[in-house]
């Protein structure tokens, strides 16, 4: 048995002096490679928050134009035929509408929500077909 120990001393002893370690140039590019793997992990919070805000502004969006193409329906001789109607009061999102009348009784309205998003401008659009109820 020491005959065993005594032999792997010395082939670690013999080794030449360019098999010891990692050289000055591993370690740097290992965490060169580290660095970059946790920028990129901490990019992924930021991006999901504000994946998030667009989300949450889309949905109140989406929100005040099924609220704006209700009111418009339960009032129908007060749709405009021609031209387009805005409506900034649900700052910041502008509300604008137009509608063409396809019978005397039906009104196709086209409704369009714009705001300022995070990165840049964002719009939804919706189309209802309003009729006339007695």
């Amino acid at each position: 048995m020491n005959s065993q120990s005594t032999g792997e001393a010395e082939n670690t002893r013999t080794r030449p002096a360019t098999c010891r370690g990692f050289t000055l140039v591993e370690t740097l590019i290992a965490f060169v490679i580290l660095g970059i793997i946790l920028l990129a992990l901490t990019l992924v919070p930021i991006m999901s928050t504000r994946l998030m805000g667009d989300t949450v502004e889309r949905e109140k969006a989406v929100l005040l134009a099924v609220g704006k193409l209700d009111e418009l329906s339960t009032n129908f001789a007060a749709i405009p035929t021609a031209g387009t109607s805005t409506d900034t009061s649900h700052s910041p999102y502008t509300l604008s509408w137009t509608s063409s009348a396809d019978t005397a009784d039906s009104k196709m309205v086209t409704l369009t929500v714009s705001w300022p998003g995070i990165m840049k401008q964002q719009s939804i659009e919706f189309k209802r077909q309003v009729t006339k109820v007695n």
